[in-house]
């Protein structure tokens, strides 16, 4: 029972926003368990610089879940400026992590004459061999961003090379791979891409009073529904293609726990069984990532990096 009639409904208490929140949670949990799937596989992505080893863990995807709950929360007391702001960060975290994947992925540590002259025939042979492979100490300008990055020296970069690590830049060495230039052209992705780019910036820079004024709606706008909505097709389309991309820079990321479950209990793994994928991506990838196309989810299986195995 309502003890005071006077009290004004607060938007998270709208049938609205717990529509919207079912979606946006599953957008939270979704983020939660990918950090954990690949902390559980025991996956460790090494980036060789010519002085230091760094390794990429899973701060980026991590943050994403929380920079999504401060959406959320955001939402609810009616801050759709500032939910929009933050989506662009979410966007420009996910995006990154792929940028410094491929980066790295990219990366050839060694000197490649070394590699050439390694002898494999006799035991003695490889050995001294391998013991005069020298590490690559040129590093591209991606690759003194990346590194300076896993350092926190951002700052002490010179301003073009500070530049690699901003969208457009992300955005541009990533269309390099030809799968991910294809999918943003044939399967109709870059003109929702460049809208949003462009909207998120009207919010980040407040370009109209319009843009100000969303900070401050209330429970009975008439124009709340449409709000949430458009937080909730935002976020689901920048989570989509974080996957999307992900898929093409490396989709065993995505492997079930299947193999190494059984690895780690001294069992032979089942056929292929590296191959599988988590449940909750394949559910992911049917009810998110194949909203966007007809024809993009066989392309996916057709065409991610690993092979995984996508149904």
């Amino acid at each position: 029972m309502n003890r005071d009639p006077f009290r004004e409904m607060k938007i998270d208490e709208t049938k609205e926003f717990k529509s919207f929140a079912e979606e946006i949670d599953y957008l939270i949990e979704f983020f939660k368990r990918f950090g954990e799937l690949i902390f559980y596989n025991g996956r460790i992505i090494s980036f060789f610089t010519d002085k230091k080893v760094f390794f990429l863990n899973t701060y980026l995807i991590d943050s994403s879940a929380q920079t999504l709950r401060s959406i959320k929360f955001c939402c609810s007391i009616g801050s759709f400026s500032d939910a929009n702001t933050l989506i662009r960060k979410l966007r420009d975290d996910l995006i990154q992590y792929v940028y410094i994947l491929s980066i790295i992925n990219s990366r050839k540590p060694f000197v490649e004459d070394d590699l050439k002259n390694l002898k494999t025939d006799d035991p003695e042979e490889f050995i001294n061999s391998f013991s005069n492979i020298r590490f690559n100490d040129v590093l591209t300008d991606d690759e003194k961003a990346v590194s300076a990055w896993f350092n926190n020296s951002v700052s002490e970069l010179n301003r073009p090379i500070k530049k690699k690590l901003e969208f457009e830049n992300y955005m541009r060495t990533l269309k390099q791979n030809e799968n991910i230039a294809k999918i943003l052209v044939e399967y109709k992705l870059k003109n929702y891409w460049e809208f949003l780019r462009r909207k998120l910036n009207d919010y980040v820079h407040n370009n109209g009073v319009r843009f100000a004024a969303q900070n401050s709606i209330r429970r009975n706008d008439v124009n709340l529904e449409i709000h949430l909505k458009n937080i909730n097709i935002r976020t689901s389309h920048i989570a989509s293609f974080f996957i999307i991309v992900l898929l093409m820079i490396d989709s065993a990321l995505i492997a079930s726990t299947d193999y190494m479950d059984h690895v780690n209990c001294d069992l032979k793994p089942p056929d292929d069984s590296q191959y599988h994928i988590a449940g909750f991506i394949q559910d992911f990838i049917d009810l998110k990532v194949s909203k966007l196309h007809p024809e993009l989810k066989q392309y996916l299986i057709d065409n991610n990096i690993n092979g995984m195995k996508i149904e």
